[in-house]
């Protein structure tokens, strides 16, 4: 009886084993986006389509960055709490100097972190 015991827990500890959880692999890109820019953006209040779009906004402004043009970004966020209230403000003004230059880019890919609810997003520039 001791025999066909072990011999269960044994199959069972191996059947248990067989079934392994994969993780999403992060990709590459994400550090090393050759010629393009990344950018990110963790949870946001107005939902996924805006983190998509704060994502997206900040890789288009390290790309232009790299491609020669100045930027000077300032933004405020003035956050109210009390009771049953909130009231979240958000100023931003940005300043670009292009002399002479357009920049054009695609977005070459999303990549959405689920467990960290952060958002990726891959541009590359169009010549």
């Amino acid at each position: 009886m001791k025999i066909i015991l072990i011999s269960f827990l044994c199959f069972l500890a191996i059947a248990c084993q067989s079934g392994t959880i994969k993780k999403e692999a992060r990709p590459g890109w994400i550090l090393n986006p050759q010629e393009g820019a990344v950018g990110s953006c963790g949870t946001h209040l107005m939902g996924r389509h805006a983190q998509e779009e704060v994502a997206i906004g900040l890789a288009r402004t390290r790309l232009a960055a790299a491609m020669g043009v100045t930027i000077d970004q300032v933004q405020t966020v003035n956050i109210n709490a009390s009771n049953n209230h909130s009231n979240i403000m958000l100023d931003s003004a940005s300043t670009q100097v292009l002399k002479n230059k357009t920049v054009k880019a695609h977005v070459r890919a999303l990549w959405y972190d689920k467990p960290r609810d952060r958002i990726w997003a891959w541009l590359y520039p169009v010549k």
